[in-house]
């Protein structure tokens, strides 16, 4: 009866470590997304001292009570401005910077600027270690006046970052759609 135990026992054992050893390596295991709960771009308009903040705030995250905040974006025409992105959650205390996160993982991140009715041209200007955009530094050329929208994503697109990936590659790390003036 005890040799048993003793095999039933070691059997166990052996399947435990079967288990453990088909178990995904830390390195293959997917980046955990972040929780951003803060998005701010940061205006300068080039060449002058005018510059502003529009900020995107929802404190608990997606779902929940409502953002906080979410500002428009206004801006002259026919002006040249640049931008600078900034991430944070702050449903911890104290904030965390997610910006910088994105910036050490600049080959798997992407942030794009999607205008639509608004009369407005954004280059993205930083760059990862593959010549690739980034996006948490850009420039904003604005035409006419005119009212639309700017859509702002971050993807995560771990090892598979491509020129001209689309929007659509990769996972949303943010999606908003700021409404946006040229006045």
């Amino acid at each position: 009866m005890k040799q048993k135990w003793v095999k039933l026992l070691s059997g166990f054992g052996l399947l435990a470590l079967t288990l453990a050893g088909c178990s995904k390596d830390k390195d293959e295991v997917s980046n955990e997304e972040e929780l951003i709960t803060t998005v701010s771009l940061r205006f300068q308009e080039i060449g002058t001292a005018n510059s502003f903040v529009a900020t995107f705030r929802d404190t608990d995250g997606e779902g929940g009570n409502p953002p906080s905040n979410f500002d428009e974006i206004v801006l002259k025409p026919n002006a040249n401005y640049s931008c600078s992105v900034e991430l944070l959650n702050e449903s911890v205390s104290p904030a965390e910077d997610i910006t910088e996160e994105v910036r050490e993982e600049a080959d798997d991140h992407e942030l794009y600027f999607i205008p639509a009715g608004a009369n407005i041209t954004i280059n993205r200007v930083d760059l990862d270690s593959k010549s690739l955009p980034v996006g948490l530094s850009s420039t904003w050329l604005t035409g006419a006046a005119s009212t639309g929208t700017v859509r702002v994503v971050l993807k995560h697109k771990p090892g598979t970052k491509a020129v001209g990936d689309p929007v659509t590659k990769g996972e949303t790390d943010i999606d908003l759609n700021f409404t946006t003036k040229i006045q």
